[in-house]
């Protein structure tokens, strides 16, 4: 067993654990901890997030209810759990705080646990709850850098838990029948009501106010309420990107920048800069081996969602019409009702859309008032018009989360991107002699030089 830090009365984090009904909280936590400790993909794929690797040698070690002996301040509290992963002679190790239900986890609280890291030399503290972060190295409360010196903080969703149990479980990836099995019983687990697991529900109060502004024509400004939306906001797209997981059992992503990937405060600063400039709100989610990464925006003005993906126009194809054609093969005709296909042109010319039912009747329309230009690109679009029900809470986010999946389902598994097609050998080179070194010496002088 991995040495212990300074712990008074370890308790190991228990598969049936012995708790009183009050407690959720802790026995979640036992449950998961302990789970992590018998199914080894299981933890290799979470720790992985968190920039550990799982060997074959490395030891998991796991405890609830930790108290530290010689705390020099008592009122920093006691951290629901420890995680020590021991390979060879390395050792790191990670406080654990989880909540349940509609419980969040409390800046005070954090920073008193940074503290108690600090003081007992901890590597890491890793936090639980039903909020989301986009990737786990961005908390989603808000803590000064002069806190974090030397410390490690990730923060994991209880919803990105039971995907990855999902997913493993799904795509039978555990060839140890006894852990399948360990893993299938902690996904029923914590996919139970009883386990105080929730998603991303509903936008905040401010919402409504804040699309009731843009509607009067008013000018969004950076404001307490601004903020809450686009909190909310990076909440629900991390949501979302799960619930597409769990529905095509592969890892769906938020496509980020370099500069969003490496700090959370540049993806906030960008969505809040969006929302006041063009009065929405966008995400592009990557799925796996898609044509294109999805394009999912929330326009305040239009009071609508615009699902949609982008294909270059075939370099293979000639005329306007070949190449809408092209792309019209691949869109199944019961999204003709609803989709519309937006024409990028060369240069600075503007680009035209048209609904798909009536390019589907007359391909011609394409090239209207463009003379001789070329289509470089198109994006296949489904918008979903909410009207007076755009800016109420709950509202907007079932619609994201049932129009999203209906999009891709319809139209967006079905678009492949053009790729040029692979060299032909042409039958005078089919014998490795035709190209030897003789034969381009002897060929050289029938080449003619201009």
């Amino acid at each position: 067993m991995a040495d212990l830090p300074d712990l008074m009365n370890p308790q190991r984090a228990r598969l049936f654990p012995i708790l009183a009904d009050t407690s959720k909280e802790g026995r979640t936590l036992s449950i998961f901890l302990s789970t992590l400790t018998f199914v080894r993909d299981f933890s290799q794929n979470l720790f992985a997030s968190l920039g550990q690797r799982i060997g074959t040698t490395t030891t998991i070690s796991t405890f609830t209810e930790v108290n530290f002996n010689n705390l020099t301040d008592k009122k920093l509290g006691r951290p629901d759990g420890l995680i020590i992963l021991q390979t060879g002679k390395r050792t790191w190790t990670a406080l654990v705080e989880a909540k349940v239900g509609k419980s969040e986890i409390s800046n005070d609280q954090l920073e008193r646990y940074l503290e108690i890291a600090k003081s007992k030399k901890i590597d890491a503290v890793i936090t639980i709850s039903n909020q989301f972060a986009t990737v786990p190295d961005h908390h989603p409360v808000k803590i000064a850098s002069t806190k974090l010196k030397g410390i490690e903080l990730y923060h994991l969703s209880w919803m990105q838990i039971m995907t990855v149990a999902r997913l493993l479980t799904a795509n039978q990836d555990i060839e140890d029948e006894e852990q399948a099995n360990i893993l299938k019983e902690f996904l029923r687990f914590i996919s139970h009501p009883s386990a105080g697991v929730e998603g991303f529900s509903q936008m905040p109060k401010a919402w409504s106010a804040v699309c009731a502004l843009v509607q009067a024509g008013g000018k969004l400004v950076r404001n307490d309420d601004l903020n809450s939306v686009v909190e909310a906001w990076q909440q629900e797209t991390k949501d979302l990107s799960l619930i597409l997981s769990r529905q095509l059992g592969t890892f769906v992503r938020e496509k980020l920048s370099r500069a969003e990937s490496a700090s959370p405060g540049a993806k906030f600063e960008s969505d809040v800069k969006e929302l006041v400039s063009k009065q929405a709100l966008c995400i592009n989610l990557d799925v796996p081996d898609a044509a294109a990464p999805m394009s999912v925006i929330v326009d305040l003005r239009r009071r609508s969602i615009l699902n949609s993906m982008y294909l270059k126009a075939p370099g293979d194809k000639v005329s306007n019409k070949a190449r809408l054609n092209w792309l019209l093969r691949q869109i199944p005709k019961q999204a003709d009702s609803k989709a519309h296909i937006r024409m990028y042109w060369p240069g600075s010319s503007p680009s035209t859309q048209l609904p798909l039912s009536e390019l589907r009747e007359n391909p011609d329309r394409i090239g209207e008032d463009k003379g001789k230009m070329t289509v470089v690109g198109f994006d296949v679009i489904m918008p979903v018009d909410l009207g007076n029900r755009f800016g109420q809470t709950r509202t907007i986010i079932q619609e994201l989360e049932s129009s999203v999946p209906h999009f891709y389902e319809s139209v967006g598994q079905h678009l492949r991107q053009w790729a040029p097609p692979p060299p032909k050998l042409s039958q005078e080179r089919v014998s490795p002699e035709t190209v030897s070194p003789n034969k381009i010496s002897e060929n050289t002088d029938s080449i003619e030089i201009e």
